[in-house]
């Protein structure tokens, strides 16, 4: 993969790059579309990196689906589906750790989950060097994060955020909704919308409209509720699978 993409850059052809964990959907391929209108070469990576995980279960639950993510790619117009078997020696001690933008919100419950991403996303563009890295705002405390360690690294690459895509009822796209079943959908659909009642109730009150209001959903648990620069960011569980979103509140 380094040796493809070091031929393409000294052939002058520029490289854009979509890191993934697999099991594509539409908000994927809406990335790898926009993608390929940027650059010359489309670069989509699918690992489930294990250090970003805080439970073992998680991981393994964590969706596969190989030969349907290699359609969505290649119909989206990606050039190379990369699926490195492992990024991690046995005896690996090197870590990218980002200590800002990190603090708060899933950084605050998630004890080393963003130093899992900065260092796999660290190795992907090392391996890579693309021109330009897209990621999804959904994850968009991992967007905060990520710029920081570009910027502060000095890595050469440019990060193109592009907006959340939500399904009719206002639930993000992810990979983790394709684990809830018929019940775990619907309460995951009165979840988003309980998020953007919230938000649109105000920075000062949001985070305690979401609480009520989650308590009120039969077989949603909430996580945490949190006001951060004028944006209501939220996590909630539905049975066994965690669901994020965040809302930019009304007024100021």
């Amino acid at each position: 993969m380094q040796k493809a993409c070091t031929g393409w850059a000294r052939r002058g052809q520029t490289i854009a790059f979509v890191p993934t964990m697999g099991a594509l959907h539409e908000a994927h391929a809406t990335l790898i579309r926009k993608a390929a209108q940027m650059a010359d070469r489309v670069v989509v990576s699918a690992y489930v990196n294990p250090t970003q995980f805080n439970s073992e279960a998680d991981f393994v639950a964590y969706p596969k689906r190989t030969s349907a993510d290699m359609k969505v790619a290649a119909q989206a117009g990606a050039d190379v589906l990369f699926r490195p078997l492992g990024l991690y020696a046995k005896d690996a001690s090197t870590w990218v750790e980002e200590t800002d933008r990190s603090r708060g919100r899933c950084g605050a419950r998630r004890p080393g989950h963003f130093r899992g991403v900065a260092t796999v996303v660290v190795k992907l563009l090392s391996i890579l060097r693309p021109n330009w890295m897209l990621l999804g705002e959904k994850d968009g405390q991992q967007c905060e994060v990520l710029e920081r360690v570009v910027r502060d690294l000095y890595l050469p690459v440019r990060i193109v955020r592009c907006r959340t895509l939500r399904e009719r009822d206002g639930l993000p796209l992810s990979s983790r909704n394709q684990r809830l079943d018929r019940v775990g959908r619907e309460r995951a659909g009165r979840w988003a919308a309980a998020v953007q009642r919230a938000a649109a109730s105000g920075s000062r009150v949001a985070g305690s409209t979401l609480r009520r209001s989650v308590a009120k959903i039969p077989g949603v648990r909430l996580e945490y509720a949190e006001v951060n620069d004028g944006v209501l960011w939220g996590a909630a569980w539905v049975g066994g699978v965690r669901l994020i979103d965040h809302r930019r509140c009304r007024g100021k």
